[in-house]
């Protein structure tokens, strides 16, 4: 059979990629290994267009979260649920100085709509600095979004339920071969699987290791809480406490430090005594050197293209990236020189060019 497009990876980034290319009518095949433990599949799926830690809006905050707001929106129309839906998210201060970088920000027009004081009492919560509102905040359950994705592909058998193996690509008169079939073009969306795959692992991709608990509690409010770390409310008193970040421990399991980390921080706000510790999970993001995402053609292999290096905000930027990526593949449209990966082309190694030629390239 012939395709337009190979899909690698069913993550977040990877589900959007194949949602896109069904409303534009494109042909293609999803294929995914199935691990257990990609970021996608612990994410928080918090949403929102700030970055806390230093109360300003990310790069092209606003711009990404209005697409990515309308995208979900979309998704629940179609899979009749609600995977998507608005929160507030409250931040805790830490100081009178973040207080004040606070108020300071809800006087700018820019943050008009964003940011605003919080001025109601937060029960069982320590915050003698007091506490700002994020308006602008969704949450995306990850797990249900994925499941939408994979249950709608598997049924119209676009979805593939294997681990891709670069080895047994073949290139013939401009067209990719893979397992009997034939494509115009594949879009890798391996995450930290990349660093495996002679393709793309010459980009300078960090995995970055996150944890997570499982948490049962009577006094955890029931609005999203951020002190360092966030609090989710799941499910009644069952809470989502997360999350670390470690570009040095690559051990494939949970950790003690990790739980003592977040309990700690947790601490600083209120009192753990009530807290009992259900579950820990974990996973690997694909973050990048120079913190910009990777999006672009491969330098030597034409139509065989990324998106990846997003870390923890692939479900804020990933919708409208991977939109980019399509408008730069069928028009031509060039991509932002801060996430095109023509930045790191001196970077490919005699791997990556031994993997061409085994395809036949010059």
């Amino acid at each position: 059979m012939n395709y337009d497009f190979l899909v690698v990876g069913q993550g977040i980034t990877g589900s959007i990629v194949a949602l896109q290319l069904k409303k534009n009518s494109k042909k293609f095949k999803l294929i995914d290994g199935g691990s257990p433990n990609t970021s996608s599949k612990v994410a928080a799926g918090i949403v929102h267009p700030v970055s806390l830690k230093r109360c300003n809006l990310s790069w092209r905050g606003r711009e990404f979260y209005e697409f990515s707001d309308s995208f979900y929106k979309e998704i629940n129309f179609e899979s009749n649920t609600e995977i998507y839906k608005p929160h507030k998210l409250i931040r805790v201060f830490a100081s009178f100085e973040e207080q004040n970088n606070w108020i300071g920000k809800t006087n700018n027009e820019i943050y008009k709509n964003i940011l605003s004081l919080n001025n109601k009492e937060l029960h069982n919560l320590n915050d003698r600095f007091g506490s700002g509102i994020v308006e602008l905040c969704s949450r995306l359950s990850v797990n249900e979004f994925l499941d939408f994705v994979r249950d709608s592909f598997l049924k119209s058998k676009y979805l593939i339920k294997n681990v891709f193996k670069a080895e047994e690509l073949q290139l013939k008169n401009n067209r990719f071969h893979y397992k009997g079939d034939t494509y115009s073009n594949i879009i890798m969306c391996e995450g930290v699987n990349a660093l495996k795959n002679p393709m793309f692992n010459y980009l300078p991709l960090i995995p970055n290791k996150g944890e997570l608990l499982k948490v049962f509690s009577t006094i955890l409010p029931s609005e999203i809480i951020n002190c360092g770390i966030f609090s989710l409310p799941e499910t009644k008193n069952i809470f989502t406490i997360g999350s670390t970040y470690s570009n040095k421990d690559l051990n494939p399991n949970i950790s003690e430090d990790a739980k003592e980390n977040l309990m700690k921080k947790l601490t600083k706000i209120i009192d753990i005594d009530d807290i009992e510790i259900m579950d820990q999970k974990f996973g690997f993001r694909p973050t990048s050197l120079d913190r910009k995402p990777f999006v672009g053609e491969h330098p030597i292999i034409k139509n065989l293209y990324t998106v990846n290096g997003m870390g923890s905000k692939a479900i804020l930027m990933a919708p409208l990236l991977v939109r980019e990526l399509l408008d730069y593949i069928y028009h031509k449209k060039p991509l932002d020189s801060m996430i095109n990966i023509s930045r790191f082309s001196k970077k490919i190694n005699d791997e990556n060019i031994d993997y061409a030629k085994s395809l036949g390239l010059p």
